[in-house]
């Protein structure tokens, strides 16, 4: 029964851990599927003197492909939305545009037909070429054999797609699913009206290459330095001020990476505490057993053996329980990263290839070795120092050397309290997010993107479109609002910002201010139920004689106009930022922009109509429940105004906000389940202790009974002993646990419901562990315990 209680216990710390690390190794080791590697690749990004990586022109691509010599053959790619269908039936993909080398470098060969070349280029005479994904092969075109030669419809263009690539080939964005690659000369065709192939202010293409043999990173950021200079003296206007960096991919500044490689170490870190905590359970356990096995081991060193001989034996006994967990454990991984794979993000086709493969497994079994010696470690060093003549001339060894029991009881309860207050704060955050207030509803709203970029189109027929779009969603039977806007609160990728000046006075230090930023229709506050504080809402969208405007919350008026007067005195004000003036003609409340437990944030709301962006969200207020209900009347609105536009990424203002909290809530699931095991553990170890202990003095129990003690005064006593040495274990953890949550992230410290309610409801488990076992004083009959050996 132990065995089996050790080997599972150890089974799911390992499980959860190889799980985490095949994402960290798919991360780290194999960044892009597919592509061999990978992790060899490097990344030349420019960069502004405020710092900001601000992308590769197609210009200054072909300059440095040109000069670099520790990186041959570089790449570039950049992204596009690809409406790929005919008119009523188009649907938007993921695309790339590349240069002609893109495949080649990669060493990407096709699985049918060929890849791109430098002679595929659009001619009058010749159809323009696109290569397809293994995914959009089988979904958009059942599979077909013939699919070489065959024509498809590309933003309204007809390509000829020469060869589809391998499946596990998704792109060279870390996470992102592409379906199709043209090449790079097309976009002129396939984003009507960009000059991005002669302008150098463009910068939209990332750069990477591998670095010839024998040059180092050192040499390569030397040479692109270089070149940045050379090209800032030919090229002021564009270049006078930008230089570059190589980057690993791990470092790139775009994308999820960073971000989603810090969230995969903070977990990989609480996992490993949970299995540290999960080894120091099954210590506690298999030592408190070793009192059975001191007359066995006390024969076996009276007939010669060694106590290297002891020790080898027990701590074989427990790494073969290690490795056989490692076993299951590796089949757990198996499961629990398939679970972790459905990462519920919207807006974007986010793949992950994370295969358990020879690494993981590797991994699994060093952590299985790894636990037999942590678990094996105290039994066989307390059994290897027996005396046989002690353990012949009484029963049971004394009770006396209880030091490493304690010592491992206090350790398994330190490391248990860290790890359940972390999964505390995690669950409870979570749980805070569904009933704190954002500022702005959440129920009844329904979201919609749209995107029309990469077409022709005039500021005045985008603001025409979006209040023609508005107007017939405002006629839908069930619609009580609608608004468009360029973001949406409590996304991932969080609001971008804007520098500015207000009335134009600058700062002391030359600097600018910055705020959050969104671009907005008229309706939009009262779509969400933002309380409008003072002023109006925007001028309607076909007003062309209203100045430009802007809208800000009150935590911009408390923070960048007057801290204490009334917010009317920010109406009127000017706002110099994109370029422009705008007027402050409006105030609302202050809500949520980036993530739940922000302080007040300031925020600026651009009108719709002075910028007449080209994409945006949809937002339609309706009945709670209704939502879903709405998303076919939306489209359906939407190709009435533009068959070739399609309506993505349709969820909810709940789902939006609930997948957009993946990084709290799968730490957060994976607690929910391992922290009540985790304290189960604790408490069985506990038990075992005490009753052994509890066993060890049942000769002196019967003495001091026989002298006149009373049971309830053992119980007392044996329950107080233990519980001293809990409680410093949960203390020691405690400060631990605290102080590393004030260094990392300070705001966490408010969950004062984890930090005082895991060290509470440790104590009581651990206080009824202790008294089960401790009642056995009260049942020792004095005569019987003084007659036994």
């Amino acid at each position: 029964m132990l065995a089996a209680v050790v080997v599972v216990s150890l089974a799911i710390g390992i499980g959860v851990n190889t799980s985490v690390f095949s994402w960290l190794q798919a991360r780290l080791l194999t960044p892009l599927p597919g592509v061999a590697e990978s992790a060899e690749l490097r990344l030349i990004e420019p960069l502004n003197d405020s710092g900001q990586f601000v992308g590769t022109s197609w210009p200054e691509y072909l300059d440095l492909r040109e000069r670099m010599q520790t990186m041959p053959d570089l790449i570039a790619s950049r992204t596009f939305p690809a409406y790929i269908g005919e008119p009523g039936s188009v649907e938007r993909v993921f695309g790339s545009l590349v240069s002609d080398n893109y495949f080649s470098a990669l060493r990407i060969r096709a699985v049918l037909g060929r890849t791109l070349q430098a002679s595929d280029l659009a001619a009058d005479d010749q159809s323009p070429v696109v290569v397809i994904s293994t995914g959009l092969w089988t979904s958009r075109f059942g599979g077909a054999s013939d699919i070489v030669g065959r024509t498809m419809r590309v933003n309204s263009q007809p390509m000829t797609i020469v060869g589809v690539v391998p499946e596990e080939f998704q792109g060279t964005h870390f996470g992102l699913n592409f379906d199709l690659w043209a090449p790079a000369t097309l976009a002129p065709l396939l984003a009507q009206g960009s000059t991005e192939l002669r302008s150098r202010t463009a910068r939209g293409y990332g750069v990477l290459g591998r670095l010839a043999p024998g040059a180092s990173d050192q040499d390569a950021h030397h040479e692109v330095a270089a070149a940045m200079q050379t090209l800032a003296l030919a090229y002021p206007d564009a270049n006078a001020n930008i230089t570059a960096s190589v980057l690993t991919l791990q470092e790139a500044p775009r994308g999820p990476q960073r971000m989603f490689a810090t969230a995969l170490v903070t977990l990989q870190a609480l996992m490993l505490l949970l299995w540290l905590a999960v080894c120091g359970n099954t210590a506690t356990l298999i030592l408190a057993r070793t009192t059975s096995r001191y007359r066995d081991v006390s024969i076996r060193l009276a007939l010669g053996a060694t106590p290297g001989d002891i020790r080898s034996l027990l701590l074989t006994e427990t790494m073969v329980l290690g490795v056989t967990a490692a076993v299951l454990g590796g089949a757990l991984a198996v499961w629990g990263t398939r679970v972790l794979m459905v990462l519920p993000m919207t807006g974007f086709p986010i793949r992950f290839q994370t295969p358990m493969d020879a690494g993981g497994l590797m991994f699994a079994l060093a952590l299985g070795a790894l636990s037999g010696l942590i678990v094996g470690a105290g039994p066989a060093w307390q059994l290897s120092r027996l005396a046989p003549q002690s353990v012949f001339r009484t029963a049971v060894t004394s009770a006396g050397r209880s030091g490493l029991r304690h010592s491992l009881m206090a350790a398994q309860v330190a490391l248990a309290v860290i790890v359940l207050v972390v999964a505390g704060l995690f669950i409870q955050s979570v749980r805070d997010t569904l009933v704190t207030d954002p500022g702005f509803t959440r129920d009844g709203i329904l979201l919609g993107a749209f995107d029309k970029s990469g077409r022709p189109s005039a500021m005045a027929a985008s603001r025409e479109f979006a209040s023609r779009l508005l107007e017939d969603l405002a006629r839908v039977p069930g619609v009580e609002s609608a608004a468009i806007a360029t973001s949406v609160p409590l996304d991932i990728h969080g609001l971008p910002s804007r520098s500015f000046t207000v009335d134009g006075k600058r700062r002391a230090d030359g600097e600018f201010d910055r705020a959050l930023a969104n671009t907005i229709t008229p309706g939009y506050f009262d779509t969400l139920q933002v309380p409008l504080l003072a002023g109006r809402d925007f001028a309607p969208l076909t007003d062309d004689a209203a100045p430009a405007q802007v809208i800000v919350n009150e935590a911009f008026v408390r923070w960048y106009i007057d801290e204490s007067a009334p917010l009317e005195t920010a109406l009127g004000r000017r706002i110099d930022a994109r370029n422009r003036t705008q007027v402050i003609v409006g105030v609302v409340a202050t809500s949520l922009s980036d993530a739940f437990g922000e302080p007040p944030t300031p925020v600026m709301y651009f009108s719709y109509r002075d910028d007449a962006p080209s994409m945006g969200d949809i937002h339609v207020r309706t009945r709670p429940g209704a939502e879903i209900a709405l998303a076919g009347e939306v489209r359906r609105v939407v190709q009435a105004i533009d068959p070739e536009l399609p309506v993505f990424n349709v969820r909810t203002m709940v789902q939006h906000i609930d997948t957009n909290l993946v990084f709290r809530r799968i730490p957060a699931r994976i607690f929910s389940v391992l922290a009540p095991l985790l304290l189960l553990l604790v408490a069985a170890g506990i038990y075992a202790v005490v009753s052994y202990t509890t066993h060890l003095r049942t000769r002196d129990i019967g003495v001091r009974l026989a002298l006149g003690a009373t049971p309830q005064r053992m119980v007392a006593e044996s329950v107080g002993a233990h519980m001293r040495v809990v409680t410093a274990g949960a203390v020691v953890g405690w400060m631990v646990v605290f102080v590393g949550v004030m260094a990392l992230v300070p705001s966490a410290v408010s969950g004062i419901g984890a930090f005082i309610g895991v060290p509470v409801l440790m104590l009581v488990v651990a206080g009824v562990a202790c008294w089960i076992p401790s009642r056995r004083c009260a049942a020792v009959d004095p005569v019987i315990s003084l007659r036994s050996e």
